[in-house]
């Protein structure tokens, strides 16, 4: 993949509901009293700073959503809030039928779930520069198609690129 400076648009990431989540709560991880929400939060100022292109998929706020209501106990208005949000800052991708088909090819390849296939479907018809998750699984496998990174990885690997860039 070609350094994010090199590119002469700007560099686009796709980010998986995880990467979200932590950032629209403010998650911290129990067990190790880690700040899972700090990258994020850098990643989505980028966004907010036209450094980087933001991306969501539209099967990732519904997938949003549902965590939202069934794990974290949100109310509706506090969801649409969050949602609302969210599209304030991100461009929504909506999959296409070609997105779809490629869904299904690789669902039937690999053990995804849907919105994870759709996800990663998405990201190799699209061909973003990215797609960010903390998902180690669905990374390992979303690496053979695309450039994936976590959060914390993605910023210690092209955090100067950013700065650069947009310099």
């Amino acid at each position: 993949m070609a350094k994010l400076n090199n590119l002469k648009q700007l560099p686009s990431v796709l980010l998986d509901t995880d990467v979200v989540v932590n950032w629209l709560i403010k998650e911290v991880e129990s067990q190790t009293a880690k700040e899972l929400w700090k990258s994020p939060y850098k990643i989505i100022s980028f966004i907010e700073d036209r450094k980087l292109r933001g991306l969501i998929c539209l099967t990732t706020l519904l997938e949003i959503r549902f965590l939202l209501r069934r794990k974290r106990n949100f109310t509706d208005q506090q969801i649409e809030n969050f949602i609302n949000e969210i599209t304030g800052i991100f461009e929504v991708v909506v999959p296409d039928e070609i997105s779809l088909l490629e869904a299904n090819k690789l669902q039937s390849k690999e053990r995804l779930d849907p919105f994870d296939t759709i996800l990663l479907a998405v990201s190799i018809v699209s061909e973003f520069n990215v797609l960010i998750s903390r998902d180690r699984s669905f990374l390992k496998i979303a690496s053979f198609h695309i450039s994936v990174y976590t959060p914390e990885d993605f910023l210690k690997q092209y955090n100067s690129s950013i700065e650069d860039f947009s310099a």
